[in-house]
């Protein structure tokens, strides 16, 4: 069995194991779900935007990073500042030739409202300034003894004892105070199991999962704690280590990694299938936001330019879309094309934030993944309303096997699919990607870069919306507020839209439906019909066709709205 059919094997015994535990659900949300509760959720939005990151770097090169996509006019919402930054693992003092100004680099980046994230773990390096101090005081497991490990020599701190975390957190702080978002903390951890044996304070026995237990949520806490709750970790949900044959191992806690990463895969298609082994296995643990370093962690040397291309797609239908490792990241290091195509679903996964937001906190409440494999091999549903057969070998053909109901191809909509198996052809500027008949979809627009819309949606949320009879709801959740109830409700020839209250201003995208015959507010006033979508985004309320898609704006929700259609 060669490298492709063990992994198509793999996905297949995940998929299998997934429908077969308690987490199941073909098609997305049952119809016995329980209303979104609407409440804010326990991580903020800008963890679903684009983050861009290099394995080794300084100051100069991180600023050269995040400056080169800035210029290519790439959306870049975080940034991850790896290892080499400390001055020996676990000081948490940067070191002074990579990053001689560390702080004015973070406020650099905040003053262009682009998130910081600093590599941490639980390891104190013997050539760490601070190694010997702690050492001396007793704050190690195992007495202080060492292990060697992937980034040096160390020891793990004690977190069985209090005194050994609170001398870790006058460490921590040194970074901490600079204001940074977050960490990415990194998989030190299973080295614990050779330590043989690990204990901690008073000789305590400790497990790998005692251990990893409370050193990432440590580190999530205690952040959190010192900054506020828009702080996060980045850790790994699964990662099939050390095997790379898909045996996944849990590593964090589903209530505190928001913001996960699936492990190093490499650069080539073998790579690009581990990672998805490994993001339906998180999936198959409840986890909801996360993905996987696009383009590979490790590089052979080599450039494959379809490998990027598609794992850049798949990165932009995940919760988080993060790029970064060793080799050739950058997309204008390849071709014009390919940074064409990556700004396209860079602006597209930024785009669907508000769905992916609300999707992920109303699968939180469900203890459900946000992505849901089916049956077939590297299949899921993202949410409730999108299908999505990532492209996982060289070519432009997949088979995809569509579930109940209708499905609307997302780079075209004159293309419908009923249920059944389909070998249809991707070109690399497309994705099998696909609308559920019925759904409700948010989305931010900015620009004209991916159709949805343009720069004139830029003061609204966009509510794509593509009816079927019946009522259908949406919740749209908030950072730190209450989220808003989106419903409509399709009869013969009618069309109700509401919301509850909300602060945005909302413009309802409705495809398929006829031109109405009359546009009226549930308590009876006309909603005037605009000449253009230029003249209907000047308007308080309207309404404007062009095109097979019918647009109604309103711009104050605070009351919430209600539209009526007649057609």
């Amino acid at each position: 069995m060669n490298g492709k059919s063990i992994s198509r094997f793999v996905s297949l015994i995940l998929t299998v194991l997934y429908f077969f535990s308690s987490f199941t659900g073909l098609s997305g949300g049952k119809k016995d779900d329980p209303d979104p509760t609407l409440a804010a959720p326990a991580w903020p939005a800008w963890v679903h935007e684009h983050w861009v990151w290099e394995n080794v770097g300084t100051q100069e090169s991180s600023a050269e990073l995040v400056g080169g996509y800035v210029e290519h006019n790439i959306p870049v919402g975080a940034t991850i500042i790896d290892h080499p930054w400390d001055a020996g693992i676990g000081s948490f003092l940067p070191n002074q030739e990579r990053y001689p100004d560390l702080a004015q680099l973070i406020e650099r980046y905040h003053s262009m409202d682009i998130r910081v994230m600093m590599w941490g773990t639980c390891m104190v390096n013997e050539d760490a300034p601070n190694f010997q101090e702690g050492k001396d005081k007793g704050y190690y497991v195992a007495n202080g003894r060492t292990t060697k490990w992937w980034n040096g020599r160390g020891a793990f701190v004690d977190y069985t004892n209090p005194e050994a975390v609170e001398w870790f957190h006058r460490q921590m702080d040194n970074i901490l105070d600079l204001g940074i978002d977050g960490w990415k903390v990194d998989g030190a951890d299973p080295y614990i199991m050779i330590m043989f044996p690990p204990t901690g304070k008073n000789d305590l026995f400790i497990t790998w999962k005692e251990y990893r237990d409370l050193f990432y949520r440590d580190f999530f806490e205690y952040t959190r704690e010192k900054l506020g709750n828009d702080r996060v970790i980045s850790a790994r949900p699964v990662d099939d280590l050390p095997f790379r044959v898909g045996f996944p191992l849990v590593f964090t806690s589903r209530d505190i990694n928001f913001a996960g990463w699936v492990g190093d895969e490499d650069n080539d298609w073998g790579g690009l299938r581990a990672a998805l082994n490994d993001l339906m296995a998180s999936a198959r643990f409840n986890f909801v936001s996360y993905g996987s370093d696009i383009g590979g962690f490790r590089s052979d040397g080599n450039q494959y330019k379809d490998v990027f291309i598609r794992w850049a797609q798949l990165g932009a239908f995940c919760p988080v879309m993060e790029n970064g490792g060793s080799g050739a990241h950058r997309p204008w290091l390849y071709d014009e094309e390919t940074t064409d195509i990556y700004r396209k679903f860079v602006n597209l996964h930024t785009e669907l934030i508000p769905y992916i937001y609300s999707q992920a906190a109303y699968s939180y409440e469900l203890v459900k993944p946000t992505m849901r494999p089916q049956l077939g091999t590297y299949q899921y549903m993202l949410g409730d309303n999108i299908l999505v057969a990532p492209m996982f070998e060289e070519g432009t053909e997949r088979t995809v096997t569509f579930p109940s109901g209708e499905w609307i191809y997302m780079f075209d909509e004159s293309k419908v699919y009923t249920p059944g198996i389909k070998k249809l052809t991707f070109g690399m500027d497309e994705y099998p990607v696909f609308i559920r008949k019925g759904a409700i979809i948010p989305m931010e627009i900015t620009n004209d870069i991916t159709g949805f819309g343009s720069a004139l949606n830029k003061d609204y949320t966009t509510v794509l919306m593509y009816p079927k009879k019946g009522e259908t709801k949406f919740g749209l959740y908030e950072q730190d507020k209450p989220g808003s109830m989106i419903t409509y409700g399709k009869g013969n020839g009618t069309l109700r839209m509401s919301a509850t209250a909300t602060d945005r201003q909302l413009l309802f995208s409705v495809h398929g439906e006829d031109t109405p015959a009359a546009v009226v507010f549930a308590g009876g006033a006309a909603l005037p019909q605009a000449a253009s979508m230029a003249e209907l985004v000047t308007l308080p309320s309207g309404w404007f066709n062009e095109g097979g898609i019918t647009w109604y704006a309103v711009k104050n929700v605070t009351a919430g709205a209600e539209i009526q259609v007649r057609y």
